[in-house]
């Protein structure tokens, strides 16, 4: 327990103008200080709250103090003004209590002369009060202008905040902006398209990121929160969310809308996915209605599928039920269409991939350089670790069990190491299958199982939607590219002919 002349100081810079205007900490600590000297008061303890601290770095400080003083019993508090210690009325209660818990307990606002405790004088509580609500007014009065300009950089199609990850803040003009970081906008690109990948997750997108080697400004690996944070964050494809709503952005975009629509839709059906599916229908979740956008949902009748939105638009009401075989023989027509007239056109869309896959290599080598890095990193803590352990500063059994953690480590990022250049030659593999799958589906696809056309529908289209009669497809960003090539092959011939 303190004595009754027990005091604990505050001292506290809101912003950098505060500062460069005399308020710095040093110079509050020593008024405080010499303020507790002249009284013969003991300062147990120095709180202190920068201009760099974050909001939730203030409060930290604040609860922590109120623990202290509570813990300690402390019975004096000494602050520069009244709105170095509290800015807002929930803050003020807290102390007001702490006050009312004992009558020895004083609060000492030096530059405004108060001296407040529970028996204080109502002109000295009057006057604590109205400096409570003028530094109230002028936090609210910083809010205000903040929004103002939160508004106005939101209008210009800037966000004001930091940007996720594969973003770094520039200054352009004058102005800071976000642009891509060269350096971790190829990692974040492989992140998208790796989770759209069979059999990966948040969970393993996360671990990923981690070996590479990608932190936060602290140093800390990404948590999977975060990261389904980033993987559902519009930024990428130039939507800034701020305070829960959507503005139109004036980044770069760094994925492109397909992806980003493709990755949005596997999220989702993972969250949605139903416990119990009793029927099997070819077509699930992947036709809409080209009135309303809505899914179209299959039911069996009479062995028969039939499929239909939830017609709640008037326009949606008057429609027929679809026949799945029927929609079937449109999708085998719209397979076909993307059949190329000249073989030659296919081996040129093949060169043109394999020309890609060269700029794969390279983000390889960036993230085998970011990955080495790592290694090194760790292979100077496990030779810091034994030093230690020599030096008597860490037990045995700490030490066998910081070197296991850091074995671990390092023999995950060395088999991340080997297997880059393996990922890299298996992505174009499969691509290379896709587009030998685009010129034969529409013949081999009555032939295969409800989940086998299910599996060449998902990886050719993208949507398909289903208006007055007729069909019309999204291709995914793959087929898109072969769909293009093939058009203008037909257009050739046609005005050839």
């Amino acid at each position: 327990m303190a004595s009754t002349q027990g005091t604990v100081i505050l001292a506290r810079v809101s912003s950098k103008s505060q500062e460069d205007e005399g308020y710095s900490l040093d110079s509050q600590q020593k008024l405080l200080q010499g303020y507790c000297e002249q009284r013969s008061l003991k300062v147990m303890r120095v709180f202190k709250i920068t201009e760099t601290a974050s909001k939730e770095q203030s409060r930290k400080v604040f609860h922590e103090l109120l623990r202290y003083l509570n813990k300690e019993g402390v019975y004096h508090l000494a602050v520069e003004k009244t709105d170095r210690l509290t800015r807002n009325f929930k803050d003020a209660v807290a102390i007001d209590e702490w006050l009312d818990k004992d009558p020895a307990r004083r609060l000492h606002a030096v530059k405004e002369s108060l001296i407040v405790h529970k028996e204080a004088k109502s002109d000295v509580k009057f006057m604590w009060n109205i400096h409570v609500s003028v530094a109230k007014k002028y936090t609210d009065n910083l809010r205000e202008e903040a929004m103002k300009g939160w508004a106005e950089k939101l209008a210009q199609g800037w966000l004001p905040a930091p940007p996720p990850p594969g973003y770094m803040t520039a200054a352009v003009s004058g102005k800071k902006i976000h642009v891509p970081n060269p350096e971790t906008k190829p990692i974040i690109q492989k992140m998208f398209r790796l989770y759209l990948q069979p059999n990966q997750s948040s969970l393993t997108i996360t671990e990923e990121m981690r070996l590479i080697g990608l932190r936060t400004k602290l140093g800390r690996p990404y948590s999977k929160s975060y990261v389904y944070k980033m993987l559902t964050n519009p930024f990428y494809i130039g939507i800034n969310r701020h305070n829960g709503k959507e503005y139109p952005g004036a980044q770069e975009q760094i994925i492109s809308k397909a992806t980003f629509d493709q990755v949005q839709t596997k999220l989702f059906r993972k969250i949605r996915a139903g416990r119990y599916r009793k029927h099997n229908p070819m077509l699930k979740g992947i036709v809409m209605c080209g009135i309303c956008n809505k899914h179209v949902t299959w039911q069996l009748q009479k062995g028969r599928y039939y499929g239909a939105c939830q017609r709640k638009l008037e326009g949606c009401k008057g429609n027929k039920l679809l026949r799945e075989d029927r929609i079937e023989e449109l999708v085998v027509d719209m397979l076909k269409s993307l059949v190329s007239p000249k073989p030659e056109i296919i081996e040129w869309v093949a060169a043109a991939m394999k020309e890609s896959h060269k700029s794969d290599a390279d983000t390889n080598k960036k993230l085998a350089a970011s990955i080495e890095l790592q290694l090194n990193r760790l292979h100077t803590m496990n030779n810091n670790l034994y030093d230690d352990k020599l030096a008597g500063e860490i037990s045995t059994d700490k030490y066998k069990q910081k070197k296991a953690q850091l074995s671990s480590q390092i023999s995950d990022l060395e088999e991340r190491m080997s297997t880059l250049d393996q990922d890299s030659a298996k992505q174009l593999e499969q691509r290379l299958v896709l587009l030998q799958l685009s010129q034969k589906a529409s013949e081999i696809f009555a032939e295969r199982t409800v989940d086998q056309k299910r599996i060449i529908i998902s990886k050719l289209f993208e949507t398909i939607t289903y208006k007055g009669g007729s069909l019309s497809v999204t291709y995914t960003e793959f087929a898109d590219v072969i769909a293009e090539n093939v058009l203008q092959t037909k257009k050739i011939l046609g005005d050839v002919k």
